[in-house]
């Protein structure tokens, strides 16, 4: 079994027991196919990046769980269909967050900023050969002639 993140968001104006009916459908999805399910996070009411449905905000649940492939594809494809979720995310995860570690936006390590160092001062070219360039003769030569319309 692999571990897997899902991130769904519903409307805000869903009371908890709207919240609780939703979460716990798809938990005994999770634990009918054997799975588990290790947390379940509410985020709570955030602005949406863009507006979706007429809709500024949405409630953000965010659920970490272990399950097989087929598991994790049933809850995607009810997801779906599902009238309660207005976006959701499954993402595969190296492994299980430890009990006391949460994984909370902002609260990820950040990767380590590449650093750009300056260039080392390269030696002068040295010219071999010299290429003799043609003279010009006349007004325009090497550029073409523009078009008449």
């Amino acid at each position: 079994m692999r571990a897997y993140e899902l991130l769904f968001i519903t409307y805000p104006d869903y009371d908890d027991e709207k919240i609780s009916a939703i979460i716990s459908r798809y938990t005994e999805i999770i634990t009918s196919s054997s799975g588990t399910v290790a947390t379940t996070d509410r985020w709570g009411k955030r602005r949406l990046a863009y507006e979706i449905n007429e809709m500024r905000e949405g409630l953000y649940i965010l659920m970490t769980f272990t399950a097989d492939q087929a598991a994790c594809s049933e809850i995607d494809r009810l997801m779906k269909i599902d009238q309660d979720i207005v976006r959701h995310m499954i993402s595969r995860l190296d492994r299980l967050p430890e009990p006391g570690e949460k994984l909370r936006p902002g609260k990820r390590p950040k990767a380590e900023e590449a650093r750009v160092e300056p260039a080392e001062q390269k030696e002068a070219v040295k010219v071999v050969a010299e290429v003799p360039v043609p003279p010009e003769t006349g007004e325009g030569q090497g550029q073409p002639e523009p078009k008449q319309r």
